[in-house]
């Protein structure tokens, strides 16, 4: 399944478990190929991560997306409506959503090497 706006496109999947749901914003073209896997993989974290939890006759939206590709306030609004078309339940409930922007600032690896 693909998220779009504008000129961004990105691959989504989803994780549900019992009323919890993780929605993954990523490009497929960097996933690692189990038959290269080898010494040094690389696992690319995508784009981002929202989470979505439905309580009772409410639910709930947060997570964080990464500001180089989701840098508009409007580009975020086409997250919620994309979630809101993917799982219809959420129209007809209360769901105040909080997504982080965030900026990568670094990371850590480890490789088995060192």
């Amino acid at each position: 399944m693909k998220f779009q706006y504008e000129n961004f496109s990105c691959d989504v999947e989803t994780f549900e478990r019992e009323q919890d749901i993780m929605i993954r914003f990523y490009d497929a073209a960097k996933e690692p190929d189990k038959n290269r896997i080898s010494d040094l993989v690389i696992v690319d974290p995508g784009y981002g991560y929202l989470c979505l939890k439905f309580k009772g006759d409410a639910a709930l939206l947060g997570g964080y997306l990464n500001e180089a590709f989701f840098k508009s306030d409007d580009a975020m609004e086409a997250v919620v409506a994309f979630i809101e078309n993917l799982y219809p339940q959420t129209q007809n409930v209360y769901m105040p959503y909080h997504i982080d922007r965030v900026r990568k600032t670094g990371d850590v690896e480890y490789n088995g090497e060192y």
